[in-house]
C-alpha cells in the first residue's frame, strides 16, 4: 500500500515538474521572439498583433500540453475570440514571471500618446475563405484587385463571426485594415500582413 502511494506521490511530482519545464520553455520562446521585435513606431494595437503572432508560433510545439492545461485547441479554436482572448491572457500572465521587462514592452505605458494606426478601407466581394495559422479572407475589390486579410485578433464587425464567417464567401464586404509586419520563418524573413479590424455586410 505504502509502495503504491509513492509511486503515485513520484508520478504526480513528475507530471507537476515536467507541466513547469514546459511553461517556462514556451514562455522564454514567446519573450524572445517579442525582444526582438522592433517597437519604434508601432500602436500598442500594433504590438499586441505581433505578440500574439509569437505566441501562436511557439504555441505549436506544445499543442497537446496547452489542450490539457489550458483547454484550448490551436486548430479548432482559431475563429474562437474568447478562447483565443482567455489564451493570449494566460500566455501574458507566464510572460511577466519570466521577462516582466519583455512583456512591459508589448503592454507599453498608459501615459504615452499612441500614434493613430493607418487604416484602409476595401469593398468587395469574398471569393475564398482559407484556413492556415489564421483565417485569411479573400476579397476581390471594386477595382478587381484581389486581396488576402488575415483575422489575427478581435474584430469590430456586426455579425457573430466565430460562427458565421464561413458563410461569408461570394458576399459583399466591407473591411477595415492595417498592415502590420511580422517574422516568417517559411522564407526566413519579415513580410507584411493584412490585419483585419472590422469587417461588416451591408
Amino acid at each position: 500500500m505504502k509502495k503504491n502511494l509513492l509511486i503515485g506521490m513520484l508520478i504526480f511530482v513528475s507530471s507537476l515538474v515536467f507541466s513547469q519545464e514546459y511553461k517556462q520553455k514556451f514562455s522564454r520562446e514567446v519573450c524572445e521572439c517579442v525582444k526582438n521585435i522592433d517597437a519604434a513606431n508601432k500602436t500598442k494595437k500594433e504590438l499586441s498583433t505581433q505578440f500574439g503572432l509569437c505566441a501562436f508560433k511557439h504555441a505549436a510545439s506544445y499543442k497537446k500540453e496547452l489542450k490539457r492545461d489550458f483547454g484550448i485547441d490551436l486548430v479548432a479554436d482559431i475563429a474562437n475570440e474568447e478562447k483565443m482572448e482567455s489564451f493570449g491572457v494566460q500566455v501574458g500572465m507566464m510572460m511577466v514571471t519570466e521577462c516582466p521587462d519583455v512583456f512591459s514592452k508589448v503592454m507599453g505605458n498608459d501615459e504615452d500618446t499612441e500614434a493613430e494606426v493607418s487604416q484602409l478601407l476595401i469593398s468587395g466581394m469574398v471569393s475564398k475563405i482559407e484556413k492556415d495559422n489564421f483565417v485569411i479572407f479573400h476579397v476581390v475589390g471594386d477595382n478587381k484587385n484581389l486581396t488576402k486579410l488575415y483575422w489575427v485578433s478581435t474584430i469590430e464587425s456586426n455579425l457573430d463571426l466565430p460562427k458565421e464567417y464561413s458563410s461569408l464567401v461570394n458576399k459583399k464586404v466591407n473591411i477595415s485594415y492595417y498592415t502590420a509586419e511580422i517574422f516568417d520563418t517559411k522564407i526566413n524573413d519579415y513580410r507584411n500582413l493584412n490585419i483585419i479590424s472590422s469587417l461588416k455586410t451591408d
